[in-house]
Parts: C-alpha cells; sequence; structure tokens
C-alpha cells in the first residue's frame, strides 16, 4: 500500500469530474489536485456511453442557464480552432396536437431559438410518415404527427473531444491523475482522533480523511465526489444520500443505404444533416451521427426499466427489435432495411424527484451527481459551480454571464423547479 497526499480529490475523470477538477485548480492554483479513475484514462464510463447531444430547451429555469452557458462554452471553444465535433443540427420534436411538449415548446421559444414546423413542411421528406394506418395506431398506441418544433440552439457533440478537452485544460493547469484506481466505499473518520476502538462515536465530529483503492491510501482535506452512478454505492456506507438511482439507456447504431439518404437529406440547416429528432411516442429518438454514416436510435424506457447497477451494462437486440423497431419502423418505414453495426449501453443518473443537478457539500465532501442524462450538455455550468461550493460563493457566475445561487442546487436551500424535458 502507497500512501498519497493530495489537497482536493476528484473521484471520476467523466465529464463532470474533467470539469470541477479544472475550474477549482484554474481558480485555486496553489491547491494539489488529483483525479481518481478506475478506468484506464478519462471519459471512459457513461460519458463515453452518452448519445451526445446538447440542448438548452428546459423547462427549469437553472436547467435552462446551466445548458444555455455550457453550449456558448462549447461553442466559443469550437469557434477558437478546437473540434468538439459540434454541428448546430436542432432538436426536432416531432407532436401529436395532444402532447403537453407543445406549451413546453412554445414558451421556451420566447426566451432561445425555437420554431414551429407545420406538417407540410415535413411531409416534403418521403422517409417520414406522418400519417399512420389505424391498425398501426391502434396496435403500437401511436399517434400521427400533427406539428413540430425544431430548438435550433441544439445539436449533436462528440464525447470523447469534450472530455479531451477537459483533461488537457487540467493538465495544462497541473491537475495530476491516478487512473485504473477502483475506490472503495467510503469510511468516515472523527476529526479529533483519540485512537480509541469503535471510532468515530456520535459525539465526535466526522471527517472523511483518506480514501483507499487496492494499492493506495490516499488522503485529502477536501473530496469532489463526480463518480455518476456509482456515487450511491461509495456514499452508502457514511450514511450520507446521493439522492440517486441507475437507469440503464441503451443505444443502437444503424448504418447502410437507407441511413444515408435520411442522413443527409434535411433541408431545414445549413449542414443539411438529419436533427437530433425525439419521435411522438414512447421516448424513442434519432441521433445523427454524420461522422460515423450512421443513426444512433435509443429510448428513454422507464417502467420495467429496474435501478440495477452493474459494472459493464449491455444493450439488449430483443429490446430493439421487438420495442424499439415497432416504433422506428413506423414513422421511418425505410429504415427497416438498416443494419445494426453497433450498439452500447450506460446509465442516467437520475434525480428522481426534479430532475435536475444536485451538487451539495455535506462535511468536508461534495457531491455533483443527479444529472439525469444531460451531464455533458450542462458539465462547464456544473463544474463553475462545484467550484463554487468549494469557495464558498454565494453565487455561481456562468460563462455566458448569467448568475445563479451556489446553493440552488444544494439540498437545504434547494430552490429548482421540475424538470418536464428529459429524453
Amino acid at each position: 500500500m502507497s500512501y498519497i497526499s493530495a489537497d482536493v480529490v476528484v473521484i471520476g475523470a467523466g465529464i463532470v469530474g474533467l470539469s470541477s477538477a479544472y475550474y477549482i485548480k484554474k481558480n485555486h492554483p496553489e491547491k494539489n489536485v488529483l483525479v481518481v479513475d478506475e478506468a484506464h484514462t478519462f471519459g471512459q464510463g457513461n460519458t463515453g456511453k452518452s448519445a451526445a447531444g446538447f440542448r438548452d430547451l428546459f423547462t427549469s429555469d437553472i436547467n435552462f442557464k446551466l445548458s444555455n452557458s455550457s453550449i456558448k462554452f462549447y461553442s466559443d471553444t469550437q469557434k477558437n480552432g478546437i473540434d468538439l465535433g459540434m454541428e448546430f443540427v436542432g432538436y426536432l420534436f416531432l407532436l401529436d396536437n395532444e402532447n403537453s411538449n407543445i406549451k413546453y415548446l412554445m414558451d421556451l421559444a420566447k426566451k432561445t431559438q425555437v420554431r414551429e414546423l407545420k406538417v407540410s413542411d415535413l411531409e416534403k421528406y418521403e422517409f417520414l410518415q406522418t400519417k399512420l394506418p389505424s391498425e398501426v395506431k391502434s396496435m403500437l398506441n401511436l399517434s400521427d404527427i400533427d406539428l413540430a418544433f425544431i430548438g435550433e440552439n441544439c445539436g449533436i457533440i462528440e464525447p470523447e473531444l469534450v472530455a479531451e478537452h477537459y483533461y488537457n485544460l487540467a493538465v495544462n493547469e497541473g491537475v495530476q491523475f491516478k487512473f485504473d484506481s477502483k475506490v472503495k466505499p467510503l469510511k468516515l473518520d472523527a476529526k479529533d482522533k483519540l485512537d480509541f476502538p469503535g471510532e468515530p462515536f456520535i459525539w465526535q465530529e466526522y471527517i472523511l480523511r483518506s480514501i483507499e483503492t487496492e494499492t493506495d491510501h490516499i488522503r485529502f482535506d477536501d473530496l469532489v465526489l463526480a463518480s455518476d452512478v456509482w456515487t450511491t454505492e461509495l456514499l452508502d456506507p457514511t450514511g450520507i444520500d446521493s439522492h440517486v438511482r441507475p437507469k440503464k439507456r441503451q443505444i443502437f447504431q444503424l448504418s447502410g443505404g437507407p441511413v444515408d439518404k435520411i442522413l443527409s437529406s434535411w433541408k431545414e440547416n445549413r449542414e443539411n444533416i438529419f436533427p437530433f429528432t425525439i419521435l411522438p411516442a414512447h421516448g424513442v429518438y434519432i441521433r445523427p451521427a454524420p461522422r460515423y454514416h450512421s443513426l444512433w436510435i435509443g429510448c428513454a424506457d422507464d417502467y420495467n426499466r429496474d435501478f440495477s447497477l452493474v459494472d459493464d451494462p449491455q444493450a439488449e437486440d430483443d429490446f430493439y427489435s421487438y420495442n424499439i423497431a415497432q416504433v422506428l419502423g413506423s414513422y421511418l418505414p425505410s429504415i427497416g432495411d438498416a443494419k445494426i453495426t453497433g450498439k452500447w449501453a450506460g446509465y442516467y443518473s437520475y434525480n428522481t424527484i426534479d430532475m435536475t443537478p444536485y451538487i451539495f457539500r455535506e462535511l468536508n465532501i461534495i457531491v455533483a451527481t443527479g444529472t439525469s442524462g444531460s451531464g455533458i450538455m450542462k458539465a462547464d455550468s456544473i463544474g463553475r459551480v462545484v467550484e463554487a461550493l468549494f469557495s464558498n460563493k454565494d453565487e455561481t457566475e456562468l460563462y455566458n454571464g448569467a448568475v445563479i445561487k451556489t446553493s440552488s442546487l444544494g439540498l437545504r436551500n434547494r430552490s429548482v423547479q421540475h424538470e418536464n424535458l428529459v429524453l
């Protein structure tokens, strides 16, 4: 067992951990910041398994601010010559007249770039079926497409390039990294130790002095838990609640002639790339992947999808064949000839209460989790909030100049609205 010391340890080298480590070190260059992760390099957890879209289409004000500012940071970064694979292809919501998202999107049009499309705008795309046979609608609980909204400050981004950018920023500031190091569940200690068996006692002050891996004992002053869905497992022995649950999410990559035709035939954006598209029913979405000449298909299925957590989740062929394919093929009939050329699965760290990130301090631990599937699109802002909490700042100034109360994403003084647009 080797012994290591740092001022600040960050557990997790995903996008939130990288952003948090970077902003702490940038604003406190005198601090020794160490990032620890069980993978062999950065961005190998749920960051790398993401659908990797970005949008500022959120109904809660704070989620809008977190995402809108992060999008601005990424956009300016790419304009400055660093490729993040960022394409403003838009988010297309295909809807029937009864869909509750219509009201949310109309409200969002007052503060960001949202445009309504009529059925006649959609019917010129031969691959898209807006009117479905009655028997199909009845059997699969589907609806016609009556209208659509497209968010234009939205699109796709490459997670490995975003993670690499934050890693390089962190390294340039002097952040240290220790990979291939799986952290064991945390154990609290007494702040003023008596070296007496059974410590800490309830009448002592608690602190987390160190973490352990198979090979290292790492001491620190402050800990940042940016460990996504694994935060609960790490915190459980301490009695501190992470307030998140894991939900498995799967993506299936389709390629072939029909996909190529769909991918490059859109006329509503500058790139002529089919937008990130949300179908009218059952949470099925389509993410364009022009770099890979493919479409990525996913689904936010909640019911009958348990909260189990495994280290290496696998995509399920039957889930695509008997669930997603039926819905997808109803609206895009030609896609039935496309081949699955890749598949993977990861997790959302669901905040099941209000679908908004938790960023809070307990003892000398800062917890940043509960991104509910939107970690990449809010990561820059989350890292700034973590740094503000570390620095005991009452307010956090985001990249685009927006200001939020640092405590608003915490537990005791939490002040957020329930998020209604979770994909």
